[in-house]
C-alpha cells in the first residue's frame, strides 16, 4: 500500500504558494517583455530574427539542462535556499540584459536567467507535493502554473509602457532580487512534523525513468511547450507583417492566450477531477486549442474573430498543462508506479527538463526556419501540430481514481470559480 500524506496540513501552505506564485509571475513578466519589442530589439542589438529567437528561448534550454543539478543542489541546501538563490540569479540576469553591446550582450544575460530558472522550476512542484495533501495538488499545481502564464501575458502587455530598455531591465531585476529575499524569509521547506523520508534527487530520477506515467507526461509537455512558445512569441510579429496590426496590439492579442489560459487552468482540471475523466479532458483540450487557434489565425483580418478566437483558444489550452504537471504529485497514489512521495522532486525534474528543452527547440530550430521559408501560416500549422501530438501521450497516462473526499473538494473548487 502506498503511503499517503495526512491531509491535516496547516493553512500556511497558502502563504507558501502565494509567495512562490508572485516570484514566478514577476520573473516570467520580465522575461516576456521581449516579444512585443522584437522590432526594437533587432535594431538595438543589431541582430537578426534567428539570433533574437535564440536569445528569447535560451533560458528554456539552460533550465532544461541544469534542472537536474538544481534539484540536487536543493537536496543539499533545501528547497527554500536553492529556489531563493535561483530567483536572485534570474534577477541578476535581467539587470545584465540592460548592457547593450551586440548579440552576446543579450544571449549571455538570458542564459543567466535560465540558470536561475533551473533552480526554481524543479523545486516548486516538490514544494507543492510536500505542503499540500493529494486531493489539493491539482488545484495548487494549477494555481502556480497561472503565474507563468499570467507573467508571460503581462510582459507582452506592459512592454511598450516600460521606461527605456536599460532602465526597465534595471527596475525589473531589482524587484526580482527583492522578491527572492522575501521568498527566503517567508518559505519553509516542510510543515512541522511532515518531513519527507530522506531521498536524493538522483533516487527520484532513478524511480522516474522507470515510470511510464512520467515519461508520457514529459514527452507531452516537451511537445506542448515547443508548440506554445512558437505560437505565442511569433504572434505579435506575424499579426504585424501579415495583417498590418501594430506590434502593441499584436502583443495584447498574444497575451490573451495566457490570460484566458489562467481561467482554463483553474476550471478544466477541477471539472476533469470531479467527473473522473482527466484523460478524456486532456485529449480534448490539446486537440481543441490547435483547431480553434488555426482558424482564428486564418480569419484574423476580422478583428472580432481574432480577439474572441484567441481568448477561447487560450482558455482551452490553459487546462492541459496543470494536469500534465500534476502527474509526479499523484503518481505515489498509483499502486504499480515506482514513484514514492520522496521521489516527486526527481520526477518533476525530469518533466521540467524535457518541457524546457521543448520550449527552446520549437521556435529557433523548427518553426522559425519554416516561417522564413514558407510563411507564418505553414509555420503555425507545424507548431499547432506539435501541440496536438500531446494527445498521443495523454492516452498513455494512468490516472488515480477520485475518492469520495476528493470529489467533494473539487465540487467546492468549481462552486468557488462560479
Amino acid at each position: 500500500m502506498k503511503k499517503e500524506f495526512d491531509s491535516a496540513v496547516p493553512s500556511y501552505r497558502w502563504v507558501i504558494l502565494g509567495i512562490a506564485w508572485i516570484n514566478f509571475f514577476v520573473m516570467a513578466m520580465a522575461w516576456y517583455v521581449m516579444p512585443t519589442l522584437e522590432h526594437e530589439l533587432l535594431e538595438l542589438y543589431q541582430i537578426n530574427s534567428s539570433q533574437y529567437s535564440m536569445a528569447l528561448t535560451i533560458p528554456f534550454l539552460v533550465a532544461g539542462i541544469l534542472a537536474m543539478a538544481g534539484g540536487m543542489l536543493a537536496d543539499r541546501l533545501g528547497i527554500r535556499k536553492a529556489a531563493s538563490l535561483g530567483i536572485v540569479i534570474s534577477g541578476v540576469g535581467i539587470i545584465a540584459r540592460s548592457q547593450v553591446g551586440g548579440f552576446l550582450s543579450l544571449l549571455i544575460p538570458m542564459m543567466i536567467v535560465g540558470a536561475g530558472m533551473a533552480l526554481i522550476m524543479p523545486n516548486l512542484p516538490k514544494l507543492v507535493s510536500i505542503w499540500f495533501p493529494p486531493e489539493e495538488t491539482g488545484l495548487a499545481t494549477g494555481i502556480y502554473n497561472t503565474a507563468l502564464m499570467g507573467g508571460m501575458s503581462t510582459g507582452l502587455v506592459i512592454a511598450p509602457f516600460l521606461p527605456e530598455w536599460n532602465i526597465g531591465n534595471l527596475i525589473l531585476g531589482i524587484i526580482i532580487i527583492i522578491l527572492g529575499i522575501v521568498f527566503f524569509l517567508v518559505v519553509r521547506d516542510t510543515p512541522s512534523g511532515k518531513e519527507l523520508p530522506p531521498s536524493s534527487l538522483m533516487d527520484g530520477l532513478k524511480a522516474a525513468v522507470k515510470s511510464k506515467n512520467i515519461w508520457s507526461a514529459a514527452f507531452a509537455v516537451f511537445l506542448g511547450l515547443a508548440g506554445m512558445v512558437s505560437i505565442q512569441t511569433s504572434l505579435p510579429a506575424a499579426l504585424n507583417r501579415v495583417y498590418d496590426l501594430p506590434m502593441v496590439t499584436g502583443g495584447r492579442v498574444a497575451s490573451l492566450i495566457s490570460y484566458f489560459g489562467i481561467l482554463g487552468s483553474l476550471t478544466f482540471p477541477a471539472w476533469a477531477n470531479k467527473l473522473d475523466q482527466r484523460r478524456k479532458f486532456l485529449v480534448a483540450l490539446v486537440i481543441g486549442f490547435p483547431i480553434v487557434m488555426f482558424f482564428t489565425w486564418l480569419l484574423a483580418e476580422n478583428t472580432i474573430i481574432l480577439w474572441i478566437g484567441t481568448a477561447i483558444a487560450g482558455y482551452i489550452a490553459g487546462g492541459s498543462l496543470p494536469m500534465f504537471m500534476e502527474v509526479p504529485a499523484f503518481s505515489p497514489q498509483i499502486e504499480d508506479d515506482p514513484i514514492q512521495a520522496q521521489h516527486v522532486g526527481g520526477a518533476s525534474g525530469l518533466l521540467t527538463s524535457l518541457m524546457n528543452i521543448g520550449g527552446f527547440i520549437g521556435l529557433p530550430f523548427i518553426v522559425m526556419p519554416i516561417i522564413s521559408s514558407f510563411g507564418y501560416t505553414v509555420g503555425f500549422m507545424v507548431a499547432l501540430l506539435m501541440f496536438a501530438t500531446q494527445a498521443v501521450f495523454a492516452l498513455k497516462i494512468t490516472f488515480p481514481k477520485i475518492t469520495h473526499k476528493q470529489s467533494e473538494d473539487e465540487t467546492e473548487v468549481i462552486k468557488a470559480n462560479g
